[in-house]
Protein backbone atom coordinates (compact mmCIF):
# COMPACT_ATOMS: atom_id res chain seq x y z
CA UNK A 1 0.00 0.00 0.00
CA UNK A 2 1.32 3.40 -0.98
CA UNK A 3 -0.20 6.85 -0.39
CA UNK A 4 1.01 10.28 -1.50
CA UNK A 5 3.23 8.90 -4.26
CA UNK A 6 2.46 12.18 -5.99
CA UNK A 7 0.70 15.26 -4.53
CA UNK A 8 -2.32 14.64 -6.79
CA UNK A 9 -2.96 11.40 -4.88
CA UNK A 10 -4.17 13.45 -1.92
CA UNK A 11 -6.83 16.03 -2.79
CA UNK A 12 -8.44 18.14 -0.06
CA UNK A 13 -11.22 20.67 -0.55
CA UNK A 14 -12.33 22.78 2.40
CA UNK A 15 -16.05 23.09 3.18
CA UNK A 16 -16.63 26.50 4.75
CA UNK A 17 -19.23 27.40 7.37
CA UNK A 18 -19.04 31.06 6.34
CA UNK A 19 -21.12 33.05 3.85
CA UNK A 20 -19.39 35.68 1.76
CA UNK A 21 -20.80 38.89 0.32
CA UNK A 22 -20.68 40.69 -3.01
CA UNK A 23 -20.83 43.96 -1.06
CA UNK A 24 -17.32 45.39 -0.51
CA UNK A 25 -15.88 45.02 2.99
CA UNK A 26 -12.34 45.33 4.35
CA UNK A 27 -11.76 41.58 4.11
CA UNK A 28 -11.29 40.06 0.66
CA UNK A 29 -11.94 36.32 0.48
CA UNK A 30 -10.04 34.11 -1.92
CA UNK A 31 -9.92 30.41 -2.69
CA UNK A 32 -6.32 29.25 -2.40
CA UNK A 33 -5.32 26.10 -4.28
CA UNK A 34 -1.81 24.93 -3.49
CA UNK A 35 0.33 21.94 -4.42
CA UNK A 36 3.15 20.70 -2.19
CA UNK A 37 3.11 23.77 0.07
CA UNK A 38 3.25 23.91 3.88
CA UNK A 39 0.39 26.06 5.23
CA UNK A 40 2.51 28.40 7.36
CA UNK A 41 5.10 28.85 4.60
CA UNK A 42 2.56 29.78 1.96
CA UNK A 43 0.98 32.37 4.29
CA UNK A 44 4.45 33.83 4.93
CA UNK A 45 5.17 33.88 1.19
CA UNK A 46 1.88 35.63 0.46
CA UNK A 47 2.55 38.22 3.17
CA UNK A 48 6.03 38.86 1.73
CA UNK A 49 4.65 39.23 -1.80
CA UNK A 50 2.08 41.76 -0.55
CA UNK A 51 4.47 43.54 1.82
CA UNK A 52 2.10 42.97 4.72
CA UNK A 53 2.11 41.03 7.98
CA UNK A 54 0.97 37.42 8.31
CA UNK A 55 -1.62 38.46 10.90
CA UNK A 56 -3.54 40.21 8.12
CA UNK A 57 -4.00 36.93 6.23
CA UNK A 58 -6.53 34.58 7.82
CA UNK A 59 -7.14 30.89 7.19
CA UNK A 60 -9.38 28.25 8.76
CA UNK A 61 -7.14 25.21 8.98
CA UNK A 62 -3.70 23.75 8.30
CA UNK A 63 -3.62 21.54 5.23
CA UNK A 64 -1.33 18.69 4.22
CA UNK A 65 1.87 19.65 2.41
CA UNK A 66 2.23 16.68 0.04
CA UNK A 67 -1.20 17.22 -1.48
CA UNK A 68 -3.38 19.36 -3.69
CA UNK A 69 -5.47 21.44 -1.31
CA UNK A 70 -8.15 24.08 -1.75
CA UNK A 71 -9.15 26.39 1.08
CA UNK A 72 -10.51 29.86 1.84
CA UNK A 73 -8.26 32.68 3.04
CA UNK A 74 -8.92 36.32 3.93
CA UNK A 75 -6.83 39.39 3.18
CA UNK A 76 -7.31 42.52 5.30
CA UNK A 77 -7.37 45.94 3.67
CA UNK A 78 -5.34 44.94 0.58
CA UNK A 79 -6.39 45.90 -2.95
CA UNK A 80 -7.79 43.20 -5.19
CA UNK A 81 -5.40 44.31 -7.94
CA UNK A 82 -2.35 43.58 -5.78
CA UNK A 83 -3.64 40.16 -4.75
CA UNK A 84 -4.53 39.23 -8.33
CA UNK A 85 -1.00 40.22 -9.39
CA UNK A 86 0.69 37.65 -7.11
CA UNK A 87 2.80 35.07 -8.93
CA UNK A 88 4.00 32.15 -6.81
CA UNK A 89 4.73 28.70 -8.19
CA UNK A 90 2.17 25.95 -7.56
CA UNK A 91 -0.60 28.14 -6.17
CA UNK A 92 -3.81 29.55 -7.60
CA UNK A 93 -5.82 32.39 -6.06
CA UNK A 94 -9.44 32.93 -7.10
CA UNK A 95 -11.57 35.77 -5.75
CA UNK A 96 -14.70 34.58 -3.91
CA UNK A 97 -16.20 37.68 -2.29
CA UNK A 98 -16.00 39.95 0.73
CA UNK A 99 -16.53 39.64 4.46
CA UNK A 100 -16.78 41.95 7.46
CA UNK A 101 -14.59 39.57 9.51
CA UNK A 102 -11.39 37.65 8.96
CA UNK A 103 -11.25 33.89 8.53
CA UNK A 104 -9.95 32.31 11.74
CA UNK A 105 -8.74 28.86 12.65
CA UNK A 106 -11.75 26.58 12.97
CA UNK A 107 -14.01 28.53 10.59
CA UNK A 108 -14.96 25.48 8.54
CA UNK A 109 -17.36 22.55 8.58
CA UNK A 110 -14.74 20.09 7.44
CA UNK A 111 -13.04 18.80 4.31
CA UNK A 112 -13.88 16.64 1.32
CA UNK A 113 -11.09 14.19 0.52
CA UNK A 114 -10.23 12.21 -2.59
CA UNK A 115 -7.30 9.92 -1.84
CA UNK A 116 -5.57 7.52 -4.20
CA UNK A 117 -4.00 4.47 -2.56
CA UNK A 118 -1.50 2.79 -4.87
CA UNK A 119 0.44 -0.44 -5.32
CA UNK A 120 -2.36 -2.78 -4.27
CA UNK A 121 -2.11 -6.45 -5.20
CA UNK A 122 -5.86 -6.99 -5.44
CA UNK A 123 -9.26 -5.33 -5.38
CA UNK A 124 -11.37 -5.62 -2.24
CA UNK A 125 -14.63 -4.46 -0.68
CA UNK A 126 -14.36 -1.30 1.41
CA UNK A 127 -16.95 -0.53 4.15
CA UNK A 128 -19.20 2.43 3.37
CA UNK A 129 -19.01 3.62 6.99
CA UNK A 130 -16.85 3.05 10.02
CA UNK A 131 -16.17 4.39 13.51
CA UNK A 132 -12.89 6.26 13.58
CA UNK A 133 -10.70 6.94 16.59
CA UNK A 134 -10.30 10.71 16.46
CA UNK A 135 -6.53 10.82 16.90
CA UNK A 136 -4.17 13.50 15.64
CA UNK A 137 -1.90 12.16 12.91
CA UNK A 138 1.60 12.99 11.68
CA UNK A 139 0.68 16.35 10.12
CA UNK A 140 -0.05 17.76 13.57
CA UNK A 141 3.58 17.33 14.59
CA UNK A 142 5.38 19.12 11.77
CA UNK A 143 7.67 17.93 9.00
CA UNK A 144 10.37 16.94 11.52
CA UNK A 145 7.81 15.58 14.03
CA UNK A 146 9.19 17.82 16.79
CA UNK A 147 6.54 20.52 17.25
CA UNK A 148 5.11 18.73 20.30
CA UNK A 149 8.58 18.84 21.88
CA UNK A 150 8.61 22.62 21.48
CA UNK A 151 5.19 22.73 23.12
CA UNK A 152 6.38 20.53 25.97
CA UNK A 153 9.42 22.77 26.50
CA UNK A 154 7.09 25.81 26.66
CA UNK A 155 4.89 24.11 29.25
CA UNK A 156 7.96 23.22 31.32
CA UNK A 157 9.28 26.80 30.92
CA UNK A 158 12.44 25.46 29.27
CA UNK A 159 12.58 28.36 26.82
CA UNK A 160 16.20 27.61 25.89
CA UNK A 161 15.27 24.12 24.71
CA UNK A 162 12.26 25.47 22.79
CA UNK A 163 14.52 27.92 20.94
CA UNK A 164 17.06 25.18 20.19
CA UNK A 165 14.45 22.85 18.68
CA UNK A 166 12.97 25.64 16.56
CA UNK A 167 16.44 26.88 15.58
CA UNK A 168 15.91 30.49 16.64
CA UNK A 169 18.67 33.08 16.65
CA UNK A 170 19.02 34.03 20.32
CA UNK A 171 20.85 37.17 21.39
CA UNK A 172 22.20 37.82 24.91
CA UNK A 173 20.60 34.60 26.16
CA UNK A 174 17.17 36.23 25.80
CA UNK A 175 15.29 33.04 24.95
CA UNK A 176 11.89 34.45 25.85
CA UNK A 177 12.54 37.48 23.66
CA UNK A 178 13.48 35.21 20.76
CA UNK A 179 10.25 33.27 21.16
CA UNK A 180 8.27 36.51 21.09
CA UNK A 181 9.59 37.15 17.57
CA UNK A 182 7.72 34.06 16.34
CA UNK A 183 4.23 34.32 14.84
CA UNK A 184 1.59 34.08 17.56
CA UNK A 185 -0.23 31.43 15.51
CA UNK A 186 2.97 29.39 15.31
CA UNK A 187 3.56 29.50 19.07
CA UNK A 188 -0.01 28.35 19.60
CA UNK A 189 0.56 25.57 17.08
CA UNK A 190 3.55 24.31 19.10
CA UNK A 191 1.45 24.22 22.25
CA UNK A 192 -1.50 22.56 20.52
CA UNK A 193 0.88 19.91 19.14
CA UNK A 194 1.80 18.96 22.68
CA UNK A 195 -1.86 18.97 23.72
CA UNK A 196 -2.54 16.68 20.74
CA UNK A 197 0.26 14.32 21.79
CA UNK A 198 -1.28 14.02 25.26
CA UNK A 199 -4.76 13.53 23.75
CA UNK A 200 -3.42 10.65 21.63
CA UNK A 201 -1.77 9.00 24.62
CA UNK A 202 -4.91 9.18 26.74
CA UNK A 203 -7.20 7.81 24.01
CA UNK A 204 -4.78 5.04 23.04
CA UNK A 205 -4.41 3.88 26.65
CA UNK A 206 -8.20 3.98 27.08
CA UNK A 207 -8.78 1.74 24.03
CA UNK A 208 -6.10 -0.66 25.28
CA UNK A 209 -7.86 -0.85 28.66
CA UNK A 210 -11.04 -2.14 26.97
CA UNK A 211 -9.39 -5.32 25.79
CA UNK A 212 -9.00 -6.56 22.22
CA UNK A 213 -7.46 -3.98 19.89
CA UNK A 214 -4.82 -3.59 17.22
CA UNK A 215 -2.28 -0.87 16.60
CA UNK A 216 -1.38 1.44 13.74
CA UNK A 217 1.89 3.32 13.41
CA UNK A 218 2.44 7.05 13.22
CA UNK A 219 5.42 9.37 13.47
CA UNK A 220 5.57 9.32 17.28
CA UNK A 221 5.03 5.58 17.80
CA UNK A 222 1.84 3.56 17.66
CA UNK A 223 -1.84 4.09 18.43
CA UNK A 224 -4.45 1.54 19.46
CA UNK A 225 -7.61 1.14 17.40
CA UNK A 226 -10.61 -1.15 17.73
CA UNK A 227 -12.88 -2.89 15.24
CA UNK A 228 -15.77 -2.63 17.70
CA UNK A 229 -18.15 0.28 18.23
CA UNK A 230 -17.15 2.24 21.33
CA UNK A 231 -19.46 4.82 22.87
CA UNK A 232 -18.27 8.33 22.15
CA UNK A 233 -17.26 10.88 24.78
CA UNK A 234 -15.11 14.00 24.77
CA UNK A 235 -11.50 14.38 25.83
CA UNK A 236 -10.07 17.83 26.67
CA UNK A 237 -7.13 19.29 24.84
CA UNK A 238 -5.44 19.74 28.15
CA UNK A 239 -5.26 23.17 29.77
CA UNK A 240 -5.47 24.71 33.22
CA UNK A 241 -9.25 24.15 33.51
CA UNK A 242 -9.54 20.65 32.02
CA UNK A 243 -12.15 18.29 33.43
CA UNK A 244 -11.73 14.63 32.54
CA UNK A 245 -14.76 12.35 32.19
CA UNK A 246 -14.94 9.32 34.48
CA UNK A 247 -13.97 6.95 31.64
CA UNK A 248 -10.47 8.37 31.43
CA UNK A 249 -9.80 10.23 34.66
CA UNK A 250 -7.34 7.68 36.09
CA UNK A 251 -5.66 7.26 32.69
CA UNK A 252 -5.30 11.03 32.28
CA UNK A 253 -3.80 11.38 35.77
CA UNK A 254 -1.27 8.69 34.88
CA UNK A 255 -0.31 10.37 31.60
CA UNK A 256 0.19 13.72 33.35
CA UNK A 257 2.35 12.02 35.96
CA UNK A 258 4.45 10.36 33.24
CA UNK A 259 4.91 13.72 31.52
CA UNK A 260 5.73 15.35 34.88
CA UNK A 261 3.28 18.19 34.30
CA UNK A 262 0.20 19.57 36.05
CA UNK A 263 -2.78 21.59 34.86
CA UNK A 264 -1.51 24.86 36.31
CA UNK A 265 1.52 24.62 34.00
CA UNK A 266 -0.80 25.71 31.19
CA UNK A 267 -1.21 29.17 32.72
CA UNK A 268 1.43 31.22 30.89
CA UNK A 269 2.30 34.48 32.58
CA UNK A 270 5.39 34.86 30.36
CA UNK A 271 3.49 34.35 27.09
CA UNK A 272 -0.08 35.25 27.98
CA UNK A 273 -1.41 34.55 24.48
CA UNK A 274 -0.79 30.84 25.11
CA UNK A 275 -3.18 30.70 28.09
CA UNK A 276 -6.49 29.43 26.71
CA UNK A 277 -9.45 27.55 28.11
CA UNK A 278 -9.80 23.86 27.35
CA UNK A 279 -11.36 22.73 24.10
CA UNK A 280 -13.06 19.33 24.07
CA UNK A 281 -12.70 16.86 21.20
CA UNK A 282 -14.75 13.78 20.30
CA UNK A 283 -12.92 10.55 21.02
CA UNK A 284 -14.70 8.74 18.15
CA UNK A 285 -16.37 9.73 14.89
CA UNK A 286 -18.85 7.89 12.69
CA UNK A 287 -17.76 8.36 9.08
CA UNK A 288 -20.59 7.86 6.57
CA UNK A 289 -20.72 7.57 2.80
CA UNK A 290 -17.23 6.28 2.03
CA UNK A 291 -16.92 5.67 -1.71
CA UNK A 292 -14.22 3.58 -3.38
CA UNK A 293 -13.36 2.55 -6.94
CA UNK A 294 -10.46 0.40 -8.17
CA UNK A 295 -8.37 0.97 -11.28
CA UNK A 296 -5.11 -0.19 -12.83
CA UNK A 297 -2.21 1.68 -11.25
CA UNK A 298 -0.54 3.64 -14.04
CA UNK A 299 2.46 4.48 -11.84
CA UNK A 300 3.12 0.93 -10.62
CA UNK A 301 2.77 -1.62 -13.41
CA UNK A 302 0.93 -4.80 -12.46
CA UNK A 303 -0.77 -3.27 -9.41
CA UNK A 304 -4.16 -1.70 -8.69
CA UNK A 305 -5.03 1.65 -7.17
CA UNK A 306 -8.04 2.57 -5.04
CA UNK A 307 -9.63 6.03 -5.28
CA UNK A 308 -11.40 6.69 -1.98
CA UNK A 309 -13.59 9.73 -1.30
CA UNK A 310 -15.28 10.86 1.92
CA UNK A 311 -16.05 13.88 4.12
CA UNK A 312 -14.48 14.46 7.51
CA UNK A 313 -15.49 17.11 10.07
CA UNK A 314 -12.89 19.73 10.93
CA UNK A 315 -9.91 18.51 12.89
CA UNK A 316 -10.16 14.88 11.74
CA UNK A 317 -7.35 13.22 9.79
CA UNK A 318 -7.90 11.42 6.50
CA UNK A 319 -4.60 9.58 6.81
CA UNK A 320 -5.92 7.87 9.95
CA UNK A 321 -9.01 6.69 8.11
CA UNK A 322 -6.80 5.20 5.39
CA UNK A 323 -4.66 3.49 8.03
CA UNK A 324 -7.78 1.98 9.57
CA UNK A 325 -8.84 0.74 6.11
CA UNK A 326 -5.44 -0.85 5.57
CA UNK A 327 -6.74 -4.31 6.51
CA UNK A 328 -9.01 -4.12 3.44
CA UNK A 329 -6.34 -2.71 1.11
CA UNK A 330 -3.81 -5.37 0.15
Amino acid sequence: MLIKQIPEDFIVEEVSNRKFSEKPYNYLIYSLEKTNWDSFKIISSLAKALNTKTKFIGFAGNKDKIAVTKQFISFYNISKFRIDSIKINDIKLNFVGYSNARINLGDLKGNNFTITVRKLKSKSEIPSFLYLENYFDDQRFGNKHTTHLVGKALVKRDFKKACEIIGLDVKNNDYLGALRTEQRRLLRFYLSSYQSFIFNNILSKYISSLGECRSISYSLGSLNISDFIIKNFKIPLISFDSVFPDEIKDIADKVLSEEKIKLDDFIFRELTELTVESAYRDAFLKIDDIKCTFHNDELNKGYFKAVISFFLPKGAYATLLIKKLETYLK
